[in-house]
């Protein structure tokens, strides 16, 4: 994909998208390098996850306003839970990316191999994570059906004869394992999660509250 008015071209590279910018940009007005964030920025929130090489190995200098248009791309990729690699093989550049302070954030590579190899890494790692914590809305799901089940048996104790002692420690047992998932949970960053969690929150402390209140 090309432009006449704002040089640089987007294709893909091993299912990554890559964005390749060109010299003349450098010396673009304001109103067509926000003109280019806007295309990038439409063509980014397309995409699920996206994983981004961002080619700047045809620049000999960086001006500030392209900087921050690489900057802008960065964010929203961030933002959507992608990653992204820098392709650089210039010294001027590379030299006003590290006074910039985004050499510290941003991994930047001479090739295109490696910025691959960098977001294959980074996307099997997060494969390997979503892997941990997929068993912990399960987790909490069986939590909150112990601690309801402990909750009702306690009203039904009398007919069933449950010792009121099995019952107090099975109730406090299900609600601190209850608080504690639940309170893990308010801190991903899955809003799902975090609202199970406040839910198994509850339920395990009017599980234990209930619990005390039948044994008093």
């Amino acid at each position: 994909m090309a432009t006449q008015e704002v040089p640089y071209n987007i294709t893909h590279v091993n299912k990554h998208l890559k964005i390749q910018l060109m010299p003349d940009l450098n010396d673009s007005a304001w109103n067509e390098l926000e003109s280019l964030g806007d295309s990038l920025l439409t063509v980014l929130k397309q995409e699920k996850n996206p994983t981004v090489i961002i080619d700047l190995s045809k620049l000999s200098y960086i001006s500030s306003s392209l900087v921050a248009v690489v900057i802008q791309v960065w964010k929203l990729v961030d933002e959507q839970g992608g990653n992204t690699a820098i392709l650089n093989q210039n010294e001027m550049v590379e030299e006003v990316l590290n006074i910039s302070g985004l050499k510290k954030v941003w991994c930047i590579v001479p090739t295109e191999a490696e910025a691959i190899d960098h977001l294959n890494q980074a996307m099997k790692q997060e494969r390997i994570e979503r892997r941990r914590t997929f068993s912990m809305p399960i987790l909490l799901g069986i939590v909150a059906v112990l601690s309801a089940a402990t909750c009702f048996a306690l009203y039904v104790s009398d007919s069933l004869n449950l010792d009121p002692k099995v019952a107090l420690a099975a109730t406090i047992s299900f609600s601190v394992a209850g608080i504690l998932l639940g309170a893990t949970a308010l801190t991903d960053r899955r809003k799902n999660l975090r609202i199970l969690g406040v839910i198994v929150l509850i339920c395990s402390l009017i599980v234990g509250g209930l619990g005390l209140f039948k044994l008093i």
